[in-house]
């Protein structure tokens, strides 16, 4: 078990909370930019889902979006380079991998690089940025795309301010860490209507926490890391029915992480430590984001809003060419066992003379272009919602030119460098989207009904080759009853996938996951507590795996069938009295069971020796899916005082389908306080 101490000292305006404190209003402004709205509405759903505003981010100020979410239940999170730089997210059991089987938004936007040509989510918007956090899950997400088995991801970026305001915060922490966060904005009567703007920067910079062993003459070394998001806003309101927003936005980072890992025993012995065959692994990118959004009141009832939009990454990480592994494949039935440096499957990373190693480029290069509307009607206790959206994915590999691999040979406390040689361009893929859904609610007193449809149809191009077309529709339905004022009754059913991305299409005929997805609960109040019980079931088609080195995948599959169920809880109240002294405190819980239902453990149905997901068979759980999770939080807050706590358990996950291999369960705890120097100064001290 890795276990990270970070203490950091914060000054900052208090500026920053009255902003969190009015950000209600904000997101009632920009409501359409929603997919549930605020915490009152969460109420509302036939689903379940969650909103994370001030209250939920402001205790910690976490940056690494898998520390944020793991308040929520039925959200299980694996971390990776130890920043939240490269998610890895599931919700409600579905592959965690590069978050590709969720739908991840900015505002409303899709976000990640390419989701229907290549759905692996390198980039996700940077988290400590944002003012609120939307988890959707249940048959309410059916109106987002492209993937709705397992719900959506909606980032909240600051809204403009009503009036100027102006927001700093910074915070220096171990390993040298420096945060800063800062933005100003407001709107002003301009013509018959109002202008306003907000010009935003976070920056996140870091030795590293990891120690890049020396040899030789080449001394130890940290591993840094540098992330800098800018971004611009400009509205108009026309008066009360019509609003007009443009958002340009620019995300840089260097960071030196890596995918290799240590043998057992290294890691046993030096936890925090890398290899010396990793000191050039370095991920370089950039990411631009721009859109145009007009949203229009004909009436009370009727209301359109539109966006078009465009998203580029270019990213290059730069890394081993090979893996070197902590686990050898035995024969079948396909038990593992744990590799050490007996053999020598180390020397080249640890810089044994003569040993040589390959690194390489990897180039990639991801646009999408988009334009996506919803027309919003309601009459009497009738509500209609009809929406498209059509994107434009390209995505390119080493748009320079392929390179062989560069090679280095470990000589006496050095190395000698030998570089690849340039050829041909590297293949492409191309993926357009087009998704029509519509959703009907109606109200027939204590008991709402929300049937809903979704067509989705993306055509698919590889390599300039034939284009191959997948398509279906999507039906689903859900219903809340009040039994009373603090209790309701809720539940649906709905149709899910996941698409596969343009070179299995072409090549592997890869066919689209497909599910059905059940879940029902109960949310209300008693006395001071809130609370939120749901059982969810999802049952798994044509399960989907994409090739990727990060999860050892060469070759993508379609692995039959599964299944996922479990219970989500959630408790939270304030102790608190009149007297002016809060003490907010909540719970959450996932008990979660999966089982691949179909499967014969071998490579040709679940990729080969090194995927995570080779040996996958009848009655084997789900890899770095755990039973158990909880969390618990509670606070003391004062006058110019307060201080919270936060402790986070996941029980043992395993590492492979074959399920012999485990991480063990582990827990960590959050500490953090404020304190009101004066009106306007607060510090802010966290581990």
């Amino acid at each position: 078990m890795k276990l990270y101490n970070i203490a950091s000292m914060l000054a900052s305006t208090s500026i920053a909370f009255s902003a969190f404190a009015d950000d209600h209003e904000e997101k009632d402004q920009l409501s359409p930019f929603n997919v549930i709205g605020t915490k009152s509405d969460v109420t509302s759903l036939k689903g379940s889902g969650a909103v994370l505003d001030s209250s939920d981010l402001a205790p910690f100020f976490h940056t690494d979006i898998h520390e944020i979410l793991r308040q929520v239940p039925g959200v299980y999170v694996r971390g990776e380079e130890g920043y939240g730089f490269f998610p890895n997210i599931s919700f409600r059991g579905v592959d965690p991998g590069r978050s590709n089987k969720i739908t991840i938004l900015e505002d409303g936007v899709p976000s990640a690089p390419a989701p229907y040509a290549d759905p692996a989510a390198y980039y996700a918007p940077t988290a400590g940025r944002m003012a609120g956090i939307e988890i959707l899950k249940g048959s309410s997400s059916l109106k987002y795309g492209p993937n709705t088995t397992g719900g959506v991801i909606n980032y909240l970026s600051t809204a403009i301010p009503n009036e100027q305001r102006s927001h700093l915060r910074a915070s220096y922490g171990e390993y040298n860490e420096r945060i800063s966060h800062a933005y100003s904005g407001g709107k002003t009567d301009f013509g018959n209507g109002k202008l306003g703007y907000l010009l935003e920067i976070f920056d996140h910079r870091s030795d590293g926490w990891q120690k890049i062993a020396g040899i030789g003459n080449t001394p130890e070394r940290s591993a840094p890391v540098a992330k800098t998001d800018l971004l611009l806003k400009l509205s108009y309101e026309f008066g009360e029915d019509s609003y007009l927003e443009f958002k340009a936005g620019r995300m840089d980072m260097d960071a030196d992480v890596s995918y290799q890992g240590l043998s057992k025993e290294d890691f046993d012995a030096k936890p925090y430590m890398r290899y010396p065959g990793t000191h050039q692994d370095n991920m370089d990118a950039q990411q631009e984001r721009y859109y145009l959004r007009y949203k229009k009141e004909f009436s009370d009832s009727l209301s359109l809003t539109s966006t078009v939009y465009q998203n580029k990454f270019v990213r290059n990480w730069y890394k081993l060419g090979d893996k070197y592994l902590a686990t050898d494949d035995k024969t079948p039935p396909y038990a593992t066992t744990v590799n050490t440096n007996a053999g020598g499957t180390f020397d080249k990373m640890l810089g044994k003379i003569d040993e040589s190693y390959s690194a390489k480029s990897n180039y990639r290069t991801y646009t999408t272009k988009g334009i996506q509307a919803n027309l919003d009607y309601l009459v009497n206790n009738h509500n209609f919602d009809l929406g498209f959206r059509y994107q434009d994915d390209h995505y390119i590999k080493n748009a320079e030119g392929t390179k062989t691999p560069n090679t280095y040979k470990w000589g006496d406390g050095n190395y000698t460098f030998s570089p690849g040689t340039k050829s041909g361009t590297d293949p492409y893929k191309d993926a357009k989207g087009l998704e029509i859904y519509l959703t009907y609610e109606i109200g027939l007193g204590a008991l709402t009904i929300a049937p809903g449809i979704r067509y989705s149809n993306i055509d698919y191009n590889y390599k300039g080759g034939t284009t191959v077309s997948l398509d279906d529709v999507l039906v689903g339905v859900g219903a809340s009853y009040d039994i009373s004022d603090n209790l309701s009754l809720f539940g649906g059913v709905h149709q899910g996938h996941n698409f596969p991305d343009a070179e299995s299409v072409a090549d592997e005929d890869m066919k689209q996951e497909e599910s059905l997805n059940f879940e029902i609960g109960a949310r209300g109040n008693a006395g001071k507590w809130m609370y939120e019980l749901v059982y969810f079931n999802t049952q798994l088609e044509n399960m989907l795996f994409l090739a990727s080195e990060a999860s050892g995948i060469t070759t993508s599959a379609n692995a039959g069938e599964g299944s996922t169920q479990g219970i989500e809880v959630t408790l939270a109240t304030d102790f608190g009295d009149d007297s002016g002294i809060g003490i907010p405190f909540s719970v959450s819980a996932t008990f979660t069971d999966t089982e691949f239902e179909t499967g014969s453990g071998t490579s040709g149905t679940t990729g080969d020796k090194d995927a995570y997901i080779f040996g996958a068979s009848k009655g084997k759980e789900f890899p770095y899916i755990p039973d158990t999770m909880f969390n618990v939080r509670g606070g003391l807050e004062f006058t110019k005082l307060s201080t919270y706590l936060n402790y986070h358990y996941q029980s043992a996950v395993f590492t492979n389908a074959v399920n012999d291999h485990k991480i063990d369960s582990y827990g960590t705890l959050d500490w953090s306080a404020f304190y009101q120097i004066s009106e306007g100064v607060k510090t802010f001290a966290k581990v």
